[in-house]
């Protein structure tokens, strides 16, 4: 079934969807007419219903998602408990923050590289392109799969994920190779190298961000830094990895839920708190006396979520006032990089501080 689907989608390289008459493509093609329920997304971006058709056309409809909205069928796969961040033989790969942007079928793959066939897009790999085309994308890093759906093929599933068969490389049509067995060695393995993405913040190897560095400090504050050279810093390394691997090891994670990288719930564990993503700052105008605005309130609740509310007899509300300066203030000496500017209005730097 596999292969058959996947020859189907690739028969149709080189398809282009109609053009107006100044000569723009306007997502006029013959997939959303040929797909039951779909008639209505015709002249939309047809990347998830081209996938829909080649389902539908090869016995799969039941066993994929029919739609045309990509974030849609992200959720249809994790709610089947059908979804991984490596690589699956046959199987849609999902591009964007959440997978909402774009969805194409993987033709094969080895350890960095994801080779693919796609509808909607160019030889650019835009979201938005002109017709079906045969591309490759980076397995990892800028570029590459938010994540994958893992279909239920009768034939058994091929995938790079280590509780799937870790399969290290494959393609279509081929029978995969087994992974051979690695030569001993005294030298630690290389840890797993990709990110997942929790409340809008990237964790894994190569992210960036205030947020890491939480992560680390609170690690070391556990008693898991000993992979730590220096640091820890914002930006994510293979001794992040490992101590945030013995951290999982010491929950009770096994296997690739010990992989180092951060889940939801053991990345709950070490902080309490879900890291948000900073909110942009407002400017400096925003807080001072006579300001009435949604970010004065904002500011209040998450001082008082930091625990420097004391000065606070109602409120925070919108309205800058003489106990919002002194809280703030009050949290700027807290911080060594603030304590030479503890005035009580807040800058960027005190904001971001603030709300990491």
């Amino acid at each position: 079934m596999r292969d058959e689907f996947v020859s189907l989608l690739s028969s149709q390289e080189g398809y282009h969807e109609g053009r107006d008459p100044d000569g723009s493509w306007n997502n006029m093609q013959m997939f959303s007419p040929a797909v039951p329920g779909l008639e209505w997304s015709q002249g939309q971006a047809w990347c998830a219903v081209f996938t829909a058709w080649g389902a539908t056309r090869s016995g799969m409809a039941d066993r994929w998602p029919i739609t045309a909205s990509c974030w849609t069928a992200v959720q249809w796969w994790k709610a089947a408990g059908r979804w991984t961040d490596y690589p699956v033989l046959g199987a849609p790969f999902y591009m964007g923050s959440s997978g909402q942007d774009h969805v194409g079928v993987v033709v094969a793959y080895d350890q960095d590289t994801v080779w693919t066939i796609e509808g909607n897009t160019n030889a650019n790999g835009s979201s938005q392109g002109d017709g079906v085309y045969a591309r490759q994308r980076p397995r990892r890093g800028a570029g590459s799969p938010y994540g994958y759906g893992v279909p239920d093929y009768p034939e058994g599933t091929i995938s790079a994920d280590p509780a799937l068969g870790g399969v290290p490389a494959a393609r279509v049509g081929t029978p995969p190779t087994p992974a051979p067995e690695p030569e001993p060695t005294n030298e630690p393995p290389t840890p797993v190298r990709y990110r997942s993405t929790i409340n809008g913040l990237e964790y894994g190897y190569g992210a960036h961000g205030p947020q890491v560095t939480v992560v680390g400090e609170a690690l070391v504050r556990q008693g898991f830094g000993g992979n730590y050279q220096q640091g820890p810093g914002p930006d994510w390394t293979d001794a992040d990895t490992r101590n945030y691997q013995a951290f999982q090891q010491s929950l009770g994670y096994t296997g690739p839920d010990a992989d180092g990288v951060p889940g939801e719930d053991s990345l709950r564990r070490l902080l309490g708190d879900l890291p948000s993503p900073v909110p942009d700052f407002p400017g400096r105008g925003y807080f001072r006396p006579g300001a009435v605005n949604d970010s004065v309130r904002l500011l209040g609740e998450q001082l008082i979520r930091r625990g420097f509310g004391g000065h606070y007899r109602v409120g925070p509300s919108r309205s800058w006032s003489e106990a919002d300066r002194l809280n703030t203030s009050a949290f700027q000496r807290s911080r060594p990089e603030l304590a030479g500017d503890a005035d009580g209005y807040p800058g960027p730097l005190t904001w971001r501080l603030l709300f990491s």
